[in-house]
């Protein structure tokens, strides 16, 4: 033989490639599904199997994401679900509105005034049909408006609901005319308003005839209702002018009373306590004095103030007596200003009126230069000052209470109070006056020059908390307030019940189930293995690893896993179909809330359709693996034994 032809291998030899890992790998995946197809009524049978346990599962994980999960979102998106509606009237100040805001479970709050207050006809300007409106105050990030449909209204623009919108036959754009009425002296008078329709919103925001507009317009309906005029809109009524309140009444005699006497003071007067005073004691207690002659007396009151019917009643029980009253404010405490705002100092505040010849029968001192009535604001706005503080023709007096503040002019009388006084001498109308705004919101209207009382607090709120599961928190928090609140919670423990319910069922029967399953597949691929032991060992002594036939029943598990979860699809497919169609009402009554068209009650995304079937196949696989051992035990020396 030539050394060429030594060298030169034959063709049949270079064609032939080695068996390599990747292609052992194959011929164990072909071999395994050759074999479930020749057996195939047992594959059949096993694939039911497992069928058998997955399709229930599937059907209710499948009712569960889409009852459950739909009700769940559908109770988080709908605002009513997270509205917090108080039960009783009740004043809420401005502050307190400031504080729920910050509360990281609140989304959104407004205040809502009086329910009798807050109505009003309205129609589309140009049409005849007229509907009574319920006015609802919305703001900025309003969730009810922006979460159905329609945006924030802005200055003269409102936003109907549904059925609103319906009985006015009003379209987005059109205008209304709106009219608050009221009844005085027996006549019916009107405040007109126009509203440009800046949106609707859709059916699931309210089921009542509404509009929504900015809180001003409500407050101003009500202040009309309330017989005040609203100047903004041009709507004529009376101003509410504050009125003066006293502490208690000093009354100076010529004699003492007697012991019945001072009792009848105190008998169905509106004051219900009384003391003697002494003339340095009066000048403490009112910062004035009288002759030590006379006799002094301080009626006063516990706990509330007193008005002007008190002051009468007083009156009309001392008449004939010659005696002179001075009503009492305990002193105030203010800043003087100057005309720049420039703080001058503190002052203390005593109120006292008379007359000069009464001034001169009890010795007064120091004698006031106005008369004994201030029917007017401006008669009022006067002040007698300490001689130590520098002169001004005008001023101005703040007075403060709870961070708040109150500031007005008032004009310097010329004559001047002992210089060491630190107190300053006030109208006793316009001391009563700052009695009154301790309790009371009070400002002064510089246009008008008077008094004027404004809001002193809201009867209501609308409020959405941040998430459904936050209602209950902010339900216990406000039964600590004392605040009785109406919820949605029953719905909502009743899908968190539901859900919690359903999630533990599932859990059951998928544990029992998967733990039916592995064992059944456990036993019918380990059976099959002990079974085709021969062929096995034949295969390993051809060449086969144990480690490549461990695959075997691997394979033959995921196949078996992936053909049920293919049957259990279809036959999930078919009963969800049924479901959604046939049991819409039952499910309805069963939630307590109505369903929207379109919703799928069983349903499965596809992201869980897949977390299912890798969970199916990891199982199968995992549960395979328990007969690829005794696959890897089979010695290649008894396939020689058999022969």
């Amino acid at each position: 033989m030539s050394e060429s032809s030594k060298k030169s291998p034959s063709p049949e030899l270079t064609d032939k490639k080695p068996v390599g890992r990747k292609s052992t790998g194959r011929i164990v995946l072909k071999l395994s599904v050759k074999d479930l197809k020749h057996e195939w009524i047992l594959t059949l049978c096993l694939v039911m199997a497992i069928s058998a346990v997955l399709s229930p599962l599937l059907l209710l994980f499948g009712l569960k994401y889409g009852i459950i999960e739909w009700g769940r979102d559908y109770l988080t998106q709908d605002p009513r679900y997270r509205e917090v509606r108080p039960l009783t009237s009740k004043s809420f100040a401005k502050q307190w509105f400031e504080k729920m805001e910050q509360k990281e479970i609140v989304d959104f709050i407004i205040p809502m005034t009086r329910q009798i207050s807050a109505t009003a006809k309205a129609n589309v300007k140009g049409k005849k049909a007229t509907e009574e409106l319920n006015i609802i105050p919305t703001r900025e990030n309003d969730p009810l408006i922006l979460e159905n449909g329609a945006l924030i209204p802005g200055p003269g623009e409102c936003v109907l609901t549904q059925f609103a919108a319906e009985a006015l036959k009003a379209a987005t754009g059109d205008v209304l005319e709106v009219k608050a009425s009221r009844i005085k002296k027996s006549r019916y008078e009107f405040g007109t308003m126009e509203l440009k329709v800046k949106g609707i919103v859709s059916v699931r925001a309210s089921e009542l005839k509404s509009m929504y507009v900015q809180l001003n317009i409500l407050e101003a309906v009500e202040k009309f209702k309330d017989g005040q005029a609203v100047h903004e809109f041009g709507w004529k009524g009376s101003t509410p002018a504050a009125y003066p309140l006293y502490d208690g009444i000093i009354i100076v005699l010529g004699k003492k009373l007697s012991k019945v006497g001072e009792f009848n003071l105190c008998n169905r007067t509106g004051f219900t306590k009384i003391e003697s005073l002494n003339n340095k004691e009066l000048i403490t207690k009112a910062g004035f004095g009288v002759s030590s002659e006379k006799s002094i007396y301080r009626l006063y009151t516990m706990r509330k103030p007193a008005g002007e019917d008190s002051l009468n009643n007083v009156k009309n029980k001392l008449r004939g007596k010659n005696a002179s009253l001075f009503p009492w404010v305990a002193p105030v405490n203010a800043r003087l200003l100057d005309s720049s705002g420039k703080e001058i100092c503190d002052i203390n505040l005593s109120g006292l009126s008379a007359a000069s010849e009464k001034s001169e029968e009890i010795g007064l001192s120091p004698v006031p230069e106005w008369g004994k009535e201030q029917s007017e604001t401006t008669q009022k706005l006067k002040i007698m000052l300490p001689a130590g503080i520098p002169v001004q023709d005008k001023i101005f007096i703040k007075v403060s209470k709870d961070g708040e503040s109150m500031r007005f002019p008032v004009q310097v009388m010329q004559k001047r109070i002992a210089a060491d006084s630190k107190t300053a001498i006030i109208p006793d109308g316009l001391a009563g006056i700052l009695r009154l705004y301790q309790l009371r919101n009070i400002r002064f209207d510089d246009k008008i020059n008077e008094f004027v009382l404004f809001r002193r607090g809201y009867a209501g709120f609308r409020l959405y908390t941040k998430s459904i599961f936050a209602v209950d928190e902010l339900r216990r928090f406000f039964g600590e307030q004392s605040i009785p609140v109406h919820t949605e919670i029953k719905e909502i423990k009743k899908v968190i019940e539901l859900d919690n319910g359903m999630t533990l069922i599932f859990w059951l029967l998928a544990i029992v189930g998967i733990a039916g399953s592995v064992a059944s597949l456990v036993a019918s691929l380990y059976a099959s293995v002990e079974r085709k032991k021969r062929e096995l060992s034949v295969l390993r002594l051809i060449g086969l690893s144990g480690a490549r036939l461990f695959r075997f029943p691997v394979y033959q598990g995921i196949i078996i896993a992936g053909g049920g979860f293919m049957v259990s699809m279809i036959i999930f497919s078919i009963f969800a179909r049924l479901i959604n169609n046939m049991f819409r009402p039952y499910i309805d009554k069963l939630l307590g809330f109505p369903m929207e068209a379109g919703v799928s009650f069983c349903r499965l995304p596809f992201f869980h359709v897949s977390g299912v079937l890798l969970a199916t196949v990891i199982i199968a696989a995992v549960a395979a693996m328990i007969a690829a051992v005794r696959v890897t035990r089979i010695e290649p020396a008894e396939a020689l034994r058999d022969e």
